[in-house]
């Protein structure tokens, strides 16, 4: 139990608060340690004492003194404490009560402990007693989950109660100001009524946490800060979408040739797809390699909703037109064009064919690739056409660089008096070429 009093006496004071004083039958002992003193965390009105000793602690007495008064108000006696964790000589002790106090407020806590070996100390500051009501919100809700452009309101209720340190009695709290935050910042404060009950309404603008929180009033100083648990709001997004005019279908090209990209962005509305005017986006040319992708242009829609292009790509590959929007509430949209295939040219620049010893033929000649790239083989077909209409492969060799070109040749030990051509198949980067037919000459 504890007792109370109006005050010490002066001299039976002074001879508590002086710390660490040894009884006389203990001068060989160690004092008790008393780590610390304080209301437990969830039930304000509970003191918890720590203590350490070399022996087991038979007494704990604690001495409650008004922060603003300097004055003890109650003394908390031995029989009050149990002990909740540790062992005896190093543990922590709970009242098993509640304190009842006058007032709320904090409070300085004295405590002397003594343990078996007869061993006291005296700590006149050991920690302090926080006798304040603990803020609970109960039933807190918003009328909604989600938000959309339209509607961005969310209204919020609730209750505000608090948790007295004497009895651990919810009881509503009235006239007390709440706040409504919205991703942890105050979009509006509200009061509660007479049953502790608040209802307020904030505007949502992202997909973001929303709670109620009780923080400290000058009105109400001995009401701790307190907070709901958070609800999710999310954003239902206007859905958007691409277009693309043209290129309308995959189509092969010449490299250099220039390529219209034509789309058209559009949102969703109630009567259907519309144009969305005012949109930043940009439009890149994707390579279906590995390649890098090429920056074609950016934009900013227009009342039709339409943007155009002209690029002449250097590999094979496809638009991509993405529309972006800071706004939380529109969706981005981003969609990819038709295959455009593009091809460098090949050429042969000579082809000649030489009669040699008996009925051999020497054929050689030379290729070139004007657009810049080279093909990593070039395979070349040597052809044979005793008409010089029909034509048939006679072998397959490989053009290298010489110098001034890739040339490539063959020798056949027996060949007609007919026509001789060489021929490059066209690869998914270049184009076919064929030389012309020469007739072998001495």
């Amino acid at each position: 139990m504890f007792r109370r009093r109006a005050a010490w006496a002066a001299i039976g004071a002074a001879a508590l608060l002086v710390s660490g004083t040894p009884a006389a039958n203990a001068v060989d002992g160690v004092a008790p340690d008393v780590r610390w003193a304080n209301s437990v965390s969830d039930d304000l009105g509970t003191l918890a004492v720590g203590v350490s000793s070399d022996s087991d602690v038979t007494e704990i007495r604690a001495h409650i003194i008004s922060g603003a008064t300097q004055q003890e108000v109650a003394v908390v006696e031995n029989d009050a404490f149990v002990l909740v964790s540790g062992t005896p000589d190093n543990g922590v002790w709970h009242t098993k009560q509640p304190l009842r106090l006058a007032d709320l407020g904090s409070y300085t806590v004295a405590v002397e402990a003594t343990d078996s070996g007869g061993d006291r100390t005296d700590d006149s500051s050991a920690g302090t007693l926080a006798y304040y009501v603990a803020s609970v919100f109960e039933n807190v809700r918003a009328d909604r989950s989600e938000v959309d452009i339209d509607h961005r309101q969310v209204r919020v209720d609730g209750t505000l109660k608090g948790r007295w340190p004497d009895t651990r009695e919810l009881k509503p709290l009235p006239d007390h100001p709440v706040d409504l935050d919205v991703n942890y910042w105050t979009e509006n404060t509200v009061r509660t009524d007479a049953d502790g009950n608040f209802s307020g309404t904030v505007t949502v603008d992202d997909a973001v946490p929303l709670q109620a929180v009780f923080r400290h009033s000058g009105q109400h100083p001995y009401v701790l800060y307190g907070e709901s648990a958070s609800t999710q709001i999310g954003v239902r997004q206007v859905a958007t979408r691409w277009t693309l005019q043209s290129p309308a279908e995959a189509r092969t090209i010449d490299f250099g040739q220039q390529v219209t990209l034509t789309a058209t962005l559009e949102r969703e509305t109630a009567q259907g797809w519309a144009p969305f005017e005012g949109q930043s986006g940009g439009v890149l040319f994707e390579p279906s390699g590995s390649g890098q992708f090429a920056s074609v242009g950016y934009f900013t829609t227009g009342e039709d909703g339409k943007v155009s292009f002209d690029h002449a790509p250097w590999e094979t590959g496809s638009f991509r037109v993405t529309s972006h929007s800071d706004d939380p509430f529109l969706a981005s949209a981003s969609a990819n064009g038709a295959q455009i295939t593009v091809l460098r040219a090949s050429v042969f620049s000579s082809l000649s064919a030489t009669r040699t010893q008996g009925t051999g033929v020497h054929v050689e000649g030379a290729m070139d690739f004007p657009d810049g790239w080279t093909p990593a083989t070039i395979p070349v077909h040597i052809q044979y056409s005793s008409d010089g209409r029909t034509w048939a492969n006679l072998l397959t060799t490989e053009a290298s660089w010489s110098g001034s070109g890739y040339a490539f040749a063959a020798d056949f030990r027996h060949a007609g008096r007919g026509y001789f051509r060489a021929h490059f198949e066209a690869t998914d980067s270049f184009r076919a070429a064929f030389s012309e037919a020469v007739k072998a000459s001495r």
